[in-house]
């Protein structure tokens, strides 16, 4: 591959840039649902549930868009974007690649984000479920999904 079909180039910048608001947008969601479970905020947490599945499904339709131009492009799948990048973006190339790393880095951070939002919610739903029970104010839940009698 010598040569990329015109425009590819700025449509693969116009996507990077899109998708790294993406990941911003994802990341102050994060943010925020650290807080709404920090201070047991349900409906909030909801929200910010709701917000995060739009937000996935704008960067799926992104990353099927960047299949789709690589297809267009003919740029062969085992190539990466750091090569693809180094190859093609020509005086562009440092900030195609700075673009490439901080959106990799903020979707890692992104990650490990909300997998420690999801152990914090899990940590919150079982004081909730114990003190509700111990108040009586719930039964406690058995395995094959019995009650207990007390």
């Amino acid at each position: 591959m010598t040569q990329l079909p015109p425009h590819t180039m700025s449509e693969l910048h116009a996507l990077l840039t899109r998708m790294d608001a993406c990941a911003r947008e994802l990341e102050s969601v994060a943010n925020a649902e650290y807080e709404a479970i920090r201070i047991l905020d349900g409906d909030q947490i909801m929200a910010l549930t709701d917000r995060r599945i739009i937000i996935h499904q704008c960067l799926a339709k992104l990353e099927e868009d960047g299949r789709a131009l690589r297809t267009r492009a003919r740029i062969p799948e085992e190539m990466t974007m750091e090569v693809l990048i180094d190859l093609f973006a020509g005086n562009q190339a440092s900030e195609f690649q700075a673009l490439r790393r901080n959106l990799y880095e903020r979707m890692i951070y992104i990650d490990r984000q909300s997998q420690e939002n999801s152990l914090r919610l899990r940590a919150a739903y079982n004081v909730s479920s114990t003190i509700l029970q111990h108040l009586g104010l719930v039964q406690k839940e058995q395995p094959y999904g019995r009650t207990a009698v007390r």
